[in-house]
């Protein structure tokens, strides 16, 4: 046992798996740290509408990058040997993003009382419709050389940007909210200038990996993988961020900034997570390529202990934060955080199904599974919390999130089960 815990620690995925899991939890433990700036200086109605900004910019910048984040990390492997066609490969993608993403931006600009008055009940379009475009472009493109930082396994430099980009936006919120006075604009104002500033670094930083040429027969091959994972990835929004979109209509701005303040404490859980999984695609990627399927295996075991330690661990900690980090008028958020971390730790089990069918290009399957589970969730939403406010959107939650994890365990099982009887038939 001594023995495989110190091949486990020396191992590059345990090394990668440390570094993301800091670097990607930098932006959500800042964020705690600032938990007593924002309650102190925002009351629940300003964070509330903070938030479902911040939330509704997660759900737009997927359309934006249409998956092909997902794209680079996955193809990046197949032109490890053909070092000019990667550049090209790399090049092509990333002035596709960049087009297209400026189109729909300018689309979106164009009719933003219309889609405004779509999206918001009680917050106002203008100003906080035209940081939504903002910042969902500039983090869709800065999602582009992080996923390439993923792909070459430079975890370092993936920590590194993550961690300063958080500390910048830190101290310019501070200073908006504190030495301004600007309210619930300070933390988008400050996202959303510092955000474009890492997308110029990093774009600096990957000239010599790129050839700046648009070759759409690479950009088809990875549409044609990307788009499946489109419904996959907006579903993972949708099942936890969409019922802070329906419940701005149907409760108070208040209400909602509680529940917005133990969704957002119970996503340092799901980013932990995600940042393991940053680690654990391309190694599991890695070790199938190369034909090691035990080693492949074991990999996902260790995952698999790890959302269960540290999903059970994170309850009482949770608790215990907003009661620490926060003043009294946002202290409704305790009972709601232990049955919202349940979904998270749900979803952590998730990731594993979804790293054997990612190899193996069954993307479609990803994507039926999610969007189903997705539309059930909206449904139950609709229903749900016009009768039973807050708990109707928790209630979704678990429920989508399990159903989810079923939908695609099962194919996942289905397809290996498939591969094996492949085997079998060639010997």
């Amino acid at each position: 046992m001594i023995i495989y815990l110190n091949k486990l620690l020396k191992s590059k995925f345990f090394k990668n798996s440390f570094l993301y899991t800091i670097g990607s939890m930098m932006t959500p433990m800042i964020g705690l740290v600032m938990l007593p700036i924002y309650t102190g200086y925002l009351n629940p109605a300003e964070y509330g509408v903070m938030t479902t900004i911040q939330t509704l910019v997660g759900m737009l910048q997927i359309f934006l990058l249409l998956s092909l984040n997902g794209a680079v990390t996955r193809f990046f492997y197949d032109f490890l040997e053909q070092p000019e066609k990667r550049k090209e490969y790399l090049g092509s993608i990333f002035i596709f993003v960049l087009l297209f993403s400026t189109i729909i931006a300018t689309i979106l600009l164009l009719f933003s009382n219309s889609i405004g008055s779509l999206l918001f009940r009680n917050i106002p379009i203008d100003p906080f419709y035209y940081y939504l475009i903002g910042l969902s472009c500039t983090s869709a493109l800065l999602a582009l050389p992080m996923a390439l930082f993923r792909a070459q396994e430079k975890a370092g430099l993936f920590i590194l940007v993550n961690t300063l980009k958080a500390l910048f936006i830190m101290g310019l919120t501070v200073y908006l909210i504190v030495g301004r006075d600007l309210g619930a604009e300070s933390a988008l104002i400050a996202q959303l200038l510092i955000t474009f500033l890492f997308v110029l670094i990093t774009f600096g930083m990957l000239r010599k990996f790129l050839k700046f040429s648009l070759n759409f027969s690479l950009v088809k091959q990875s549409l044609l993988f990307s788009l499946p994972l489109l419904p996959h990835v907006a579903s993972g929004w949708i099942i936890s961020s969409s019922d802070r979109v329906i419940l701005e209509k149907f409760v108070n701005i208040a209400d909602l900034g509680i529940y917005a303040l133990a969704a957002q404490v119970s996503m340092v859980l799901a980013l932990f997570y995600s940042s393991i999984n940053n680690a654990l695609v391309p190694r599991y990627t890695m070790l199938r390529k190369e034909g090691n399927e035990l080693k492949a295996s074991k990999l996902l075991k260790i995952f698999a202990y790890v959302v269960v330690i540290f999903g059970v661990a994170s309850i009482p900690v949770a608790m215990y934060a907003i009661k620490l980090f926060t003043s009294d008028q946002y202290y409704g958020a305790i009972a709601i955080i232990p049955i919202l971390l349940i979904a998270q730790i749900v979803k952590g089990f998730y990731f594993i199904p979804v790293a054997k069918l990612f190899y193996t290009k069954k993307t479609k399957i990803i994507a039926t599974s999610s969007t189903l589970a997705a539309i059930f969730n909206i449904i139950i939403n609709i229903i749900a919390i016009p009768i039973i406010g807050l708990y109707g959107a928790i209630v979704s939650t678990i429920i989508a999130e399990l159903l989810r994890l079923l939908l695609i365990y099962k194919a996942s099982k289905s397809v290996s089960a498939s591969q094996s009887n492949v085997k079998i038939s060639s010997i």
